[in-house]
């Protein structure tokens, strides 16, 4: 925020810079003090009970603590520090609140008085003060008016504590003021813009008083455990990720994932040569720069299990240390630690500021960002547009259509599960179960259907270029599974060549969300395979696409393709602020990635491009099923008979297709019901089977064996 700051606007408003010597010198202007709002760097729990032992009129303190390191470590085995600190919130004297995420080094002070006329005096030749107009003085000119009390604002360089003071001088803007005036107004605005801006975990020890609130066990107990080492949580490893996230973030640069090309060619000439020069200007300065060391971050790992820090400690392979019960690491060894460990980098969603974060390279990128320009927009969408096409100019399909809008739906997907724990959360809102409202992405098709080859695009349109290579099949494994909850990513796991009995044997993955508390992104998983559908409760779980196209060997559509997926599209970039952007709402359906599709449409619209007829405005699954195709044509062969037994359909397939029942079992969703007995299928939900299969017109000569079937349910 901005304001300007006006001088000797009224009788009671005075400035001046002070020079402050000595700690002694800062603490006089304290002296009286009623109220104090304070926005410091550092600050200890310690000072702030001696502040109140100090100072006897002090009725209330609120501090911004900008130091993002972690306070609640500084209470550690001091249950004494923290019953005092506790009993002062109570109270309502006390409120401390914490930069979680970004540290705030702003030194502002706003202090208000009783009645009474405060002077000061420089008793120690170790405090000066002058005037913005020049002329030194001795004291300060506030008084009491009927209009207010009086205040202080001190605006400069000195902490809210002692460390230090004795080889440091700091220096301050002061303006002695009322607590009505139009000035302290300002400064007041100033204070609650850095409380709310860079808080958001609520006040300090909170959590602490709801504890006591809600316990039965007495209050020393309760403290003690509080301050016995670190919080507990059901997942100390994700924990641990979550807090190095939150600290890169706060303390590495971001910069934006890929640039969007949105630029006329004069300015991107002028950009590059104002780059060169920087660079130029850099080397000559300091030839080293590039081997400058990272910022470092350090970690209390006091109370972890042993097994999260023999974990931890793998860390050490890439630049790090851990020693005395305490990490220390660098962006980018965390970040070669995880890809060694989980084989997939760190993404995750910070909500309060609408922005994915992607951890790659020790760099901290930002994935969302508006769309630049309508133009650019469409350039980006033609070239997704341009990689479907390669099924047309080189694959060999029955139902190009059908392929391309599986192949858009399987991209949907991609662009959806970096967002997943912001539908978890949404979902769970409303008492969902995540595990079957939050589905898994299963691909399968030939093997020269294309699937490794989308993997690579995909992933790298949602990485920048960055990532493009899938985790091998042989990798994964229950274990596995259950590790990646702790990774703190939400950026996907995509599994290749995969089969279909190893994904039944991934049970892990039927009850992934179980123990999901909000706290630690999950990543979503993406297997690709060329065996047909897996077994009934994965199918519950997942969106099962098709690729049934076989692509051409061809040096040409290879070159093609490999040019698409190299080529920069900041499309996902632009998806995900879209995204964001919308609210999400329960459907009337099933459809996960209904507020995906509305995203992508509106960047049609934004771009003025039309939607391709193999946009999936639906689920591609359901729009183009290829089983309810392979039904359709069964339905047509003189070999197959349907009958009437009961209120069930009995189809009875000849002893030819006897190895492909378990096939067209399958084929149907699962609130069709079928029953496998020897040659025969039993569906025991016709309705639903029928209504599966659709209407077709009169003019198809299915329809009059279509409608025989169903005339046998009525007699």
């Amino acid at each position: 925020m901005k304001f300007d700051v006006p001088l000797d606007t009224r009788s009671s408003d005075h400035s001046h810079v002070e020079i402050f010597k000595s700690w002694r010198s800062f603490s006089d202007v304290f002296d009286g003090a009623k109220r104090m709002r304070v926005v410091t760097y550092c600050d200890s729990p310690e000072f702030i009970l001696d502040l109140f032992e100090d100072l006897d009129d002090l009725e209330s303190l609120e501090v911004v603590v900008g130091d993002v390191s972690d306070y609640r470590e500084r209470l550690i085995d001091k249950p004494d520090l923290a019953d005092r600190l506790e009993q002062l919130r109570s109270e309502g004297k006390l409120v401390i609140y914490l930069c979680e995420n970004k540290e705030v080094h702003s030194k502002l002070y706003l202090i208000e008085y009783d009645g009474s006329v405060l002077e000061g005096e420089d008793e120690d030749g170790d405090k000066d003060q002058m005037t913005l107009g020049g002329k030194a003085t001795g004291e300060s000119e506030l008084e009491d008016t009927d209009d207010g009390t009086p205040a202080k604002v001190i605006v400069g360089s000195p902490n809210l504590s002692r460390n230090a003071w004795s080889n440091q001088t700091n220096v301050g803007v002061v303006y002695d003021t009322m607590t009505d005036s139009k000035l302290y107004g300002e400064f007041e605005e100033l204070y609650r813009d850095h409380r709310d801006s860079y808080n958001s975990g609520g006040p300090f020890l909170e959590d602490l008083s709801e504890q006591l609130e809600l316990s039965d066990d007495d209050r020393e107990e309760v403290i003690k455990l509080y301050t016995e080492g670190r919080v507990g949580t059901q997942d100390e490893l994700g924990e641990v990720h979550g807090r190095l996230a939150d600290h890169i973030d706060a303390e590495v640069e971001t910069v934006d994932l890929a640039l969007d090309g949105g630029t006329d060619t004069a300015a991107e000439q002028e950009s590059e040569e104002a780059e060169l020069d920087s660079e130029g200007e850099s080397s000559e300065k300091d030839p080293d720069l590039e081997d400058a060391p990272q910022d470092r971050i350090t970690l209390s790992l006091r109370g972890y299990e042993e097994s999260t820090v023999d974990t931890l400690s793998q860390m050490t392979d890439f630049d790090a240390t851990v020693s005395n019960d305490t990490l220390t690491t660098t962006p980018d060894a965390f970040q070669r630690y995880a890809q060694q460990v989980f084989d997939v980098p760190t993404m995750h969603l910070n909500e309060s500021k609408d922005e994915l974060k992607f951890h790659y390279d020790g760099t901290v990128y930002r994935v969302t960002q508006p769309p630049s320009n309508p133009e650019r927009v469409d350039e980006a969408l033609a070239e997704i547009e341009d990689y479907f096409a390669t099924v047309d100019n080189y694959g060999n399909s029955n139902n190009p259509t059908a392929v391309k809008a599986h192949m858009y739906e399987a991209l949907l997907w991609f662009f959806w599960a970096p967002f997943a724990n912001r539908q978890a959360a949404f979902y769970r809102e409303h008492g969902i179960n995540l595990d079957k409202a939050l589905p898994y992405l299963y691909v399968f098709g030939e093997s020269n259907g294309g699937k490794g080859t989308f993997c690579r695009f995909a992933l790298s349109l949602i990485s920048g270029n960055r990532v493009e290579a899938p985790v091998d099949a042989d990798e994964i494994g229950k274990r596995k599974v259950r590790n990646l909850r702790s990774a703190h990513t939400s950026f996907p796991v995509v599994v290749d060549d995969i089969t279909k009995q190893k994904v039944n044997s991934l049970d892990t993955l039927r009850n992934y969300w179980s123990g999901w508390t909000g706290e630690t992104a999950y990543p979503m998983f993406a297997f690709i395979s060329n065996d047909k559908r897996p077994g009934e409760w994965f199918r519950n779980r997942a969106k099962i696409l098709r690729f049934d196209v076989n692509f051409m060997t061809s040096h040409q559509g290879e070159a093609e393709v490999n040019r698409l997926i190299d080529t920069e599209n900041p499309i996902f970039q632009w998806f995900g602020y879209e995204y964001l952007n919308r609210d999400l709402v329960l459907g009337t359906d099933s459809d996960a990635l209904r507020e995906v599709r509305a995203a992508m449409q509106d960047l049609y619209e934004y771009a003025d491009r039309p939607l391709p007829d193999y946009f999936p405005t639906e689920p591609a699954e359901q729009a183009y099923d290829t089983g309810r195709e392979r039904w359709r044509n069964l339905i047509d062969r003189e070999d197959v008979e349907i009958a009437k037994d009961s209120d069930t359909l009995q189809v009875t397939f000849p002893e030819s297709m006897n190895f492909e029942l378990h096939e067209y079992k399958r084929d149907p969703p699962m609130t069709v019901r079928i029953e496998k007995r020897g040659l025969d299928l039993i569906i025991k939900t016709p309705d639903e089977f029928f209504d599966w299969l659709g209407e077709t017109t009169t003019e198809d000569p299915r329809e009059g064996y279509l409608s025989r079937a169903r005339n046998l349910l009525t007699r």
